[in-house]
C-alpha cells in the first residue's frame, strides 16, 4: 500500500503527459527533493525500523521522479517502465529488510540499534539475507536493484540533468545509511551472549528469508521494459557498463565511509555528528516537518476553522434541528387531543372534512 500513490500515478500517466505536462515536472522536482530528504533523515536515525519507513519514503522519491522524467512511446518512456522497474525489485529487497529486522527485533527484544551489535554469528542466515537487501538497495551489480536504480538514472540523465545529479548523490547517501544499518546490527561489537537467545527462530521464519533473498538476486535480470511500458508497445533497453561507474562508484563510496564509521565501536560518528550541531539535529528533528504540521493543523486549521465550524455545528445546525423538534412536539400535543378513541367524533371530523372540501372544489370550478 506504500506504493499506492506511485500506481495512481502511473496509472494516470497519459492524462498527466496528454493535458497536464506541467505537472509532470512537479511530481519529478517533489520526487527527486523527497529522495533526498528521506535519505538524509535516515542518517540519524537510531531506531531500525524509523530507518528502514525513511529509506522506503526515499525510494518512492525515486520511483516518482523517473515518471516525471518520462514520455510516452519508445525508449522515451523509459522513466515510466524503469519506475515500475524499481516499485518491483523494491518489493523483494525491502520485504527482505523488514523481515530480517523483525528477526533481529524477535532476537534482542529492542528497536535500538545501539541494542544491537555482533550478531551475525548469532544469526547468519538473516545475516547474509540482510547484506544482500542492502547491497540491493545500495545499487550494486549484480542485485536487483543495481538494475532498477541503473534505468531510473539513465532516464533522469538523459531527460533532466539536475534531477540526475540530484538522484546520484541520493544513491550514495542510500548507500551509506543502509550500511550504517547493516554494520550498527551484525558488526560493531564482539558477538553478544545472549543466555537465553532462541536465534533465528524456526524455519518457519528463515524459509522467506532464504526465498526473497534469491528474488533479490535474480529479478534484476527480468527485461521489464518488454513487458510495462506506457503506450504498451515494448522495446528493448541497452546496458551501458560506462554510465554505471559512476553510480556504483556513488554506492560503493557511501558503504566505504559506513564501514570507516561503523564497522567497529569508535566515536568517529559522534564526534561527526556533534560537529554538525544544528544540522544534524534538524536531521534527526525531520526538519521539523511534524513540528510545522501540529502548529499549522493546531493553531491555524483547528482555531481559525475548526472551532468556527463547530460553533456553526452546534449553534446554527443543533439549534435548527432542537427548533423543529420543539415545533413538532408542540403541534403533536396540540393535535392529539383529536384522537378520543370515539367513533362518533371520528365520523364527525371526516364529515366536516368532506363538506368543506365540496365546498372548496365547488368554489374553485365556479
Amino acid at each position: 500500500m506504500v506504493v499506492a500513490g506511485v500506481f495512481l500515478v502511473a496509472r494516470l500517466f497519459p492524462v498527466f503527459i496528454f493535458s497536464a505536462p506541467a505537472a509532470l515536472e512537479i511530481v519529478a522536482y517533489t520526487g527527486a527533493f523527497s529522495a533526498l530528504l528521506a535519505a538524509i533523515i535516515a542518517c540519524t536515525q537510531t531506531d531500525i525500523k524509523r530507518v528502514l519507513a525513511y529509506s522506503t519514503m526515499s525510494q518512492i522519491g525515486y520511483m516518482m521522479f523517473a515518471l516525471g522524467v518520462s514520455g510516452y512511446s519508445g525508449e522515451e518512456s523509459a522513466g515510466y517502465s524503469a519506475s515500475m522497474f524499481h516499485l518491483f525489485t523494491h518489493a523483494f529487497f525491502k520485504s527482505l529488510l523488514f523481515l530480517g529486522a523483525g528477526a533481529v527485533i524477535h532476537l534482542v527484544h529492542s528497536n535500538e540499534m545501539k541494542d544491537m551489535g555482533g550478531l551475525r554469528k548469532l544469526m547468519p542466515i538473516t545475516h547474509l539475507s540482510f547484506l544482500i537487501a542492502c547491497l540491493a538497495i545500495s545499487g550494486i551489480p549484480p542485485f536487483a536493484g543495481f538494475f532498477s536504480k541503473e534505468a531510473i538514472l539513465h532516464a533522469a540523465h538523459v531527460n533532466n540533468s539536475f534531477i540526475y545529479w540530484l538522484a546520484l548523490i541520493t544513491s550514495g547517501v542510500t548507500a551509506f545509511y543502509m550500511f550504517r544499518l547493516y554494520f550498527s546490527v551484525f558488526w560493531n561489537k564482539e558477538t553478544p551472549a545472549h543466555g537465553n537467545h532462541h536465534g533465528e527462530g524456526t524455519w518457519l521464519m528463515k524459509l522467506p528469508l532464504l526465498l526473497l533473498g534469491a528474488g533479490t538476486l535474480l529479478v534484476g535480470l527480468i527485461p521489464f521494459s518488454t513487458f510495462v511500458t506506457a503506450d504498451g508497445i515494448p522495446f528493448h533497453t541497452h546496458f551501458d557498463i560506462a554510465f554505471s561507474i559512476l553510480p556504483v562508484f556513488a554506492g560503493l563510496s557511501g558503504i566505504a565511509i559506513a564501514w570507516l564509521l561503523y564497522q567497529k565501536q569508535n566515536e568517529r560518528a559522534e564526534k561527526i555528528s556533534g560537529s554538525l550541531g544544528g544540522i544534524y539535529h534538524a536531521a534527526y528533528r525531520k526538519f521539523y516537518v511534524d513540528e510545522v504540521y501540529l502548529f499549522f493543523t493546531k493553531k491555524i486549521v483547528f482555531n481559525l476553522i475548526g472551532k468556527p465550524a463547530a460553533w456553526f455545528d452546534r449553534n446554527i445546525v443543533d439549534g435548527f434541528m432542537n427548533l423543529l423538534a420543539v415545533i413538532t412536539q408542540e403541534i403533536s400535543t396540540l393535535i392529539k387531543e383529536l384522537q378520543s378513541g370515539k367513533v362518533q367524533g371520528y365520523a364527525i371530523y371526516f364529515f366536516s372534512a368532506i363538506c368543506a372540501l365540496t365546498i372548496l372544489f365547488i368554489y374553485i370550478l365556479n
